[in-house]
């Protein structure tokens, strides 16, 4: 093969490899600066391997695979999740080689595993075979990677950082991560999204900073419990093929409730650490620029305003229980900086680091433990695993749950059924906490939620079902009916911590995280999703 030949096959992959992500994104080709932003890194990663190797097909064929795996994954998301990879999705990657079962089985480990080992032989073998057409300089390579990196490091402190973020304003992103892949590229929308982020998130962070972590013992001796159930949410609500006795307890808590109702989420399939930051914080997520997308890359570093703290300042001992991998979204650093005293993870509560976990009843029984140990005065957030997706094969159904839910080919069935029988096991361990706090007359506050919906696009497509919203309790009313009031996340937690404070508590902490984030110079962001009932 010639030479010119070589290089305009070469040439052509590379320009496939980028076109290929920008059609996942619906991203035009029109002539403007954000489409030689999307180009220019992309680009420039390719001219550095071909100087290094002096190979046009080789230098081709890895940006082709490489730009197919990223395509992939991005698609993946969009089906999975409704929304693209963001700037902070590259704080997962090495989760997918720890964990690899919460992410391979969404886009098919078959075909991971197998592009990535054929990829990776195919790209050996032109690197061995094909002749370079000009004098591999791996020098050269190397001296352009580090000036690319110089500058990175430059552009990413002051005055070329606000610099670049004020020409990346007049490209006009919105902040949402669909739009904004459309408009400037999926790459330039990595770009855009990370430098601003990281732009503002200083100021972010002083404003969230809380007042005082000082102790005022001051708080009642009433036992504070808040669950965050894994992809739960009133799955009757899809159909009525659903049995309507599947969730007594979840029923009985609501009857007895002082406040039940849907909750507004900030994600859809995934993305936990959304609805666990609002809830822990009483933050809106429009108050935390593009570090929404996930405020425990960069923001939850340092100690930030949280009911935690709150709780804390009023005396109370702060636990969370987790029974997985305690780094795992970094939760580790997060947890310290929201306010926690101690963070229990699988190494202290037991179960398996792969499905099954430990069971949400086994779970329940475990928080009781923990109360009785540490006493009334005591906040124990949960952050539960049993019924964590994908929901393949693992063990045999329950013959009464493999009963409903017909027709046979009703899509993603087995895996419904299997999200439905764990449903059951967290309705049990809400049964169980509710008893348990009873049966020690300890006047406790009970918050019960989930962060999520479970990921079944074509089920929910199936049954005409298109509500993003999740379901809460707050157990057990003190007087009166229950109140149905639907909320966004961002208020639960306020929500719980107001009334067993006290109302002259509750204005004090709104009016100090007011008074904080009107001092933030930063501009604020559209939520991710629609108001609860839209």
């Amino acid at each position: 093969m010639g030479a010119l030949l070589q290089s305009a096959i070469g040439a052509a992959l590379v320009l496939a490899a980028w076109l290929l992500p920008r059609r996942i994104a619906r991203a035009p080709l029109a002539i403007k600066p954000q489409l030689l932003l999307d180009a220019v890194l992309w680009l420039l990663g390719a001219a550095v391997l071909m100087v290094a190797t002096g190979r046009p097909l080789f230098t081709g064929f890895v940006a082709i695979t490489l730009s197919a795996g990223f395509a992939l994954a991005d698609h993946t998301m969009r089906q999975t999740l409704r929304e693209p990879i963001v700037f902070c999705t590259v704080s997962e990657f090495p989760q997918v080689f720890t964990h690899p079962h919460l992410y391979l089985p969404f886009a098919g480990p078959g075909l991971v595993i197998g592009g990535a080992a054929a990829g990776a032989a195919l790209a050996l073998g032109l690197l061995w075979f094909e002749a370079p057409v000009t004098s591999p300089d791996p020098l050269a390579a190397a001296v352009i990677l580090a000036l690319f990196a110089i500058a990175s490091v430059l552009i990413a402190q002051e005055p070329l950082l606000g610099l670049t973020v004020g020409w990346f304003r007049r490209l006009g992103p919105g902040g949402d991560p669909d739009a904004d892949a459309a408009a400037l590229g999926p790459f330039g929308m990595l770009f855009v999204h990370g430098v601003i982020a990281r732009a503002e998130r200083g100021a972010r962070q002083r404003a969230l900073a809380p007042a005082s972590v000082r102790e005022t013992a001051s708080g009642p001796d009433r036992p504070v419990v808040i669950v965050q159930c894994e992809s739960f949410f009133d799955v009757r609500r899809v159909s009525s093929l659903v049995p309507a006795d599947l969730l007594p307890g979840f029923d009985a808590c609501r009857a007895a409730a002082a406040q039940y109702g849907r909750l507004q989420v900030p994600g859809w399939g995934a993305n936990t650490m959304r609805t666990e930051f609002a809830v822990l914080t009483g933050i809106p997520e429009s108050d935390l620029g593009y570090d929404r997308l996930n405020p425990y890359y960069a923001l939850a570093r340092v100690p930030l305003a949280s009911q935690v703290w709150r709780l804390r300042r009023a005396g109370y001992r702060t636990i969370c229980l987790h029974p997985f991998d305690r780094r795992f979204f970094r939760r580790d650093l997060a947890m310290p900086a929201l306010g926690f005293d101690v963070f229990l993870g699988r190494e202290a509560l037991g179960g398996s680091k792969a499905p099954p976990y430990l069971s949400d009843p086994d779970l329940a029984q475990q928080v009781l433990r923990v109360l009785d140990a540490e006493g009334p005065r005591t906040f124990i957030f949960v952050i539960t695993m049993d019924n964590h997706g994908p929901w393949h094969d693992s063990g045999p159904l329950d013959p009464e749950i493999a009963a409903v839910l017909h027709p046979e080919d009703l899509p993603q069935r087995e895996q419904l059924l299997r999200y439905v029988d764990g449903v059951r096991r967290s309705d049990r361990m809400l049964q169980i906490l509710a008893e348990g706090l009873e049966d020690r007359r300890c006047d406790g506050t009970l918050a019960f939620y989930g962060d999520h919906l479970p990921s079944f696009p074509q089920t929910f497509r199936y049954f005409g079902f298109d509500e993003p919203h999740s379901d809460y309790v707050i157990w057990p009313g003190r007087a009166g009916e229950a109140r149905r009031v639907d909320l966004p996340a961002w208020q639960l937690g306020r929500a719980v911590v107001d009334a067993v404070l006290g109302e002259s508590e509750a204005r004090a902490a709104a009016a100090e995280l007011a008074a904080n984030l009107a001092t933030a110079p930063v501009p604020a962001l559209a939520p991710r999703f629609g108001n609860v009932g839209d």
